[in-house]
């Protein structure tokens, strides 16, 4: 078992944990805009979001927990949250529905940015590899999904 630690470097780690701490941070931010939401449809997927998020969560720590590595779920090193908001404060956008256009286009990034920085790194544990991969593209059509959503309400 020593041998499957030492293959996961400390940036990996780190990275890692940076991800889990992101989506627990997201997931309850998401919780917060859906009840704003008057749609059912939009509302109803922005907690898909949000219940995915937690899920993912889980997902990294507990595959990362199997290498012996831990990851507090409640890690908050950095305060994603408190950035998007302020991002999509200064990028709302005039048109109905931009707080919700700016709020996917600023998670997005936020979401792929910390993928891809785990997936960029050595990765010696394709199983976890592939999970995370699953969900960088699952949580990119999520949000695919509440644009059209949004944009749809106001049609």
């Amino acid at each position: 078992m020593k041998h499957l630690i030492d293959t996961v470097n400390s940036s990996l780690q780190k990275k890692l944990k940076r991800l889990v701490s992101f989506l627990s941070q997201i997931a309850r931010g998401f919780d917060i805009i859906a009840e704003e939401i008057d749609n059912a449809s939009l509302k109803t997927a922005i907690l898909i979001i949000s219940t995915e998020s937690k899920q993912y969560a889980k997902e990294i720590a507990n595959g990362v927990q199997t290498l012996n590595i831990s990851i507090n779920e409640g890690f908050t090193a950095e305060h994603h949250w408190k950035r998007i908001e302020l991002s999509v404060n200064e990028e709302t956008m005039l048109a109905k529905g931009g707080e919700i256009a700016a709020l996917c286009n600023n998670c997005e990034m936020y979401f792929s940015k910390l993928y891809e920085d785990v997936l960029d790194e050595y990765f010696p544990h394709q199983n976890l590899k592939d999970i995370v991969t699953y969900q960088l593209f699952a949580i990119r059509c999520a949000f695919m999904k509440i644009r059209l959503l949004n944009t749809q309400r106001f049609q």
